[in-house]
């Protein structure tokens, strides 16, 4: 991988190249250079990662309250698709939690699809963010080309960026989630080879509990987009539920050859 310079976005050039980004990652553009342009000089942050001066990924956040505290919501972060699985999104995050800290900012918020486990993987079991709520049809519909139509549910990731957890995390220190923990659904391999739910458990209660996702959702929704719709309707109900019951979101365990991925659900304090 070529070098990349991680840094603020300077010019009405290099806003105009998260355009394009944008519409290369969701098929829409959502905001524009002037919207990033204006975010940028009046405290929010558009961090942008370049190579050979040229800007293959961003993150876009602004200024916000979320229960109460002046937090740094990140509503956007897209990186070219050639340099994904590189480590880039990291990197801007942490790019990000430092000039966060630098204004004294303490967390930074923002969502993401609960079934995308790439994405469940960096914000949770890297970064050491915790989930709490979950927002069903959070954008209504809109023409994502990764959604492929379904609800745009989404969990609200609240990243405590000062913490000794996410210091841990950050440090890869943290013990993942034990996978013989009692689970909330029971999957098999179905006709097409993609994971699907056999049961589902809505009112355990032991202290942490497991709950499995799809770790292939983007194939799964262009190959079988029924199945897709199932796992969307399914999750909506396992999560608000347990949410509900006083659970939150507290890390994830990656796929791996021998096994599933899972969401660890663990009673709030």
């Amino acid at each position: 991988m070529p070098r990349v310079e991680i840094r603020l976005l300077r010019n009405l050039g290099e806003f105009r190249a998260c355009e394009r980004l944008q519409k290369e990652v969701w098929g829409t553009l959502a905001a524009g250079s002037e919207l990033l342009s204006v975010t940028q000089k009046y405290a929010g942050v558009v961090l942008g990662a370049l190579v050979k001066e040229s800007v293959v990924g961003f993150i876009y956040a602004f200024l916000a309250r979320h229960h109460g505290r002046l937090i740094h919501w990140s509503h956007m972060m897209a990186v070219e698709a050639r340099y994904r699985d590189q480590g880039l999104g990291f990197r801007m995050k942490l790019a990000h939690r430092k000039l966060a800290l630098q204004q004294g900012i303490k967390a930074i918020c923002w969502t993401y699809d609960p079934l995308e486990s790439r994405n469940a993987t960096l914000n949770l079991r890297r970064l050491g963010a915790r989930v709490e709520e979950y927002i069903p049809d959070c954008y209504g519909h809109f023409p994502s080309v990764i959604e492929k139509g379904l609800p745009s549910d989404r969990f609200v990731v609240d990243w405590r960026i000062s913490t000794g957890r996410v210091e841990r995390h950050l440090q890869s220190v943290a013990p993942p989630p034990d996978p013989s923990l009692p689970r909330v659904n029971e999957t098999r391999l179905g006709a097409r080879g993609f994971v699907e739910n056999r049961r589902i458990w809505l009112h355990l209660r032991e202290p942490r509990l497991l709950a499995e996702i799809p770790p292939d959702t983007d194939a799964m929704r262009v190959q079988d987009l029924p199945l897709a719709r199932r796992w969307r309707m399914e999750t909506r109900e396992i999560f608000g539920q347990y949410f509900k019951a006083g659970y939150a979101v507290e890390d994830f365990l990656p796929p791996a050859a021998d096994r599933g991925c899972f969401y660890l659900l663990g009673r709030r304090r």
